[in-house]
């Protein structure tokens, strides 16, 4: 009887000894994945520059190759993370996975605020202008693997300039505004690729962020329409100072891409503002600081 008991105690103690090897194993083959940001190439240098230490951004895991629209997300994610000056993502606890290949996304509005933007079938509620949604994906990452996002500005940017025409000295802009997008129900974002759709329509004058005779502005893509510019300057025409004097004109029609930043230029005589052309670039890494960015 008493070799019995010591039969079932050996067994037992195996069992439990297998469990543990089991478990041990397990924990040993999921291995911590590290995350690194950086804005996208700079279209001068062909560099990417270092992320923003403050910025918060969300991360969103699936297997490889899985479908965003209907795949469901890894442990973990999606999970806000913080940037460092090194350009390291510390995310709010640590992401561990099993052996297998990755794909990751990320989103953020290039500042300290977490993004809080939800994906439903792949795709982001309604967005609003004045956000600098960024976007980024890293695929057939290996557990344990690093994770190098690189962050493409995916709203749109206008600027407009305006300088002096023949009669106007001194010239000093008080106000820029004009009629940006008007968001609405397909103002979302595809988590697969960071496309934005495009809207339909504007809406009515804005005020621009204003440095010295350039206004900035942060909106959401649409599709082909007329801006409508305001501009209220100070100057000397014809030799007479004058204040407040208000100018109205319209940038034509054009598609606002998604991505894609919009330098716009007119030129102030004394009798009306010519609009004299706009230069169309990827919105890589241009500065447009002072623009006050709306919290989500």
């Amino acid at each position: 009887m008493k070799s019995i008991k010591i039969f079932y105690s050996i067994i037992i103690l195996l069992l439990i000894s297998t469990s543990c090897q089991k478990e041990n194993l397990n924990k040993l083959q999921k291995e911590e994945i590290k995350f690194y940001a950086s804005y996208s190439a700079d279209t001068q240098t062909k560099a990417t520059s270092t992320f923003a230490s403050g910025n918060k951004v969300t991360i969103i895991g699936y297997s490889s190759e899985a479908n965003t629209a209907s795949a469901p997300t890894v442990a973990g994610t999606p999970i806000d993370a913080t940037c460092n000056s090194s350009g390291l993502l510390t995310p709010a606890s640590p992401i561990y996975l099993p052996k297998g290949n990755y794909d990751f996304y990320s989103v953020s509005l290039n500042n300290s605020t977490a993004p809080e933007i939800n994906f439903s079938s792949g795709i982001s509620g309604q967005l609003t202008n004045e956000v600098d949604y960024l976007w980024a994906k890293c695929t057939n990452i290996a557990n344990g693997g690093n994770v190098s996002f690189v962050y493409w500005h995916k709203a749109v940017g206008i600027e407009i300039n305006i300088t002096s025409g023949i009669g106007i000295s001194n010239l000093i802009v008080t106000s820029i505004s004009f009629t940006p997008t008007a968001p609405s129900s397909i103002s979302k974002m595809k988590l697969s690729d960071g496309s934005i759709e495009s809207a339909n329509s504007v809406g009515s004058l804005t005020a621009m962020a204003l440095n010295s005779n350039k206004g900035k502005f942060i909106m959401l893509p649409v599709n082909a329409v007329n801006l409508n510019v305001e501009v209220i300057v100070n100057a000397t025409i014809g030799g007479t100072p004058v204040t407040g004097k208000k100018y109205t004109a319209t940038i034509p029609a054009q598609n606002y891409l998604s991505g894609s930043y919009y330098m716009v230029d007119f030129t102030i005589s004394s009798s009306a503002m010519q609009f004299t052309g706009t230069l169309i670039e990827d919105w890589t890494t241009q500065n447009i600081s002072g623009v006050t960015l709306s919290e989500q």
